[in-house]
């Protein structure tokens, strides 16, 4: 199955979307290796499994738990942590 995930802060700069191949019966927690991979190509330089290990992953209705279920053609948010002051 394919699903799209929407980038927002830090992820953006690899493009408003980036489209994961996932096994049929992927959960949220199955999102994080092949995330890591796809950015790992686009040669970022900084520590892409950790950002990718504190961000979480939402629909436009809720922020999913680790063992979320996801369907084919799912639009999913990646939410970096994000800091202020």
């Amino acid at each position: 199955m394919h699903i799209t995930l929407q980038t927002f802060g830090a992820f953006r700069q690899f493009g408003q979307n980036i489209r994961l191949e996932l096994s049929d019966d992927a959960k949220v927690a199955d999102l994080r290796s092949p995330l890591i991979a796809a950015l790992a190509e686009f040669g970022a330089n900084f520590d892409i499994a950790g950002l990718v290990g504190s961000s979480r992953f939402a629909t436009e209705t809720e922020i999913l738990e680790e063992d979320a279920i996801l369907h084919n053609g799912n639009l999913i948010t990646i939410l970096p942590p994000v800091s202020g002051g």
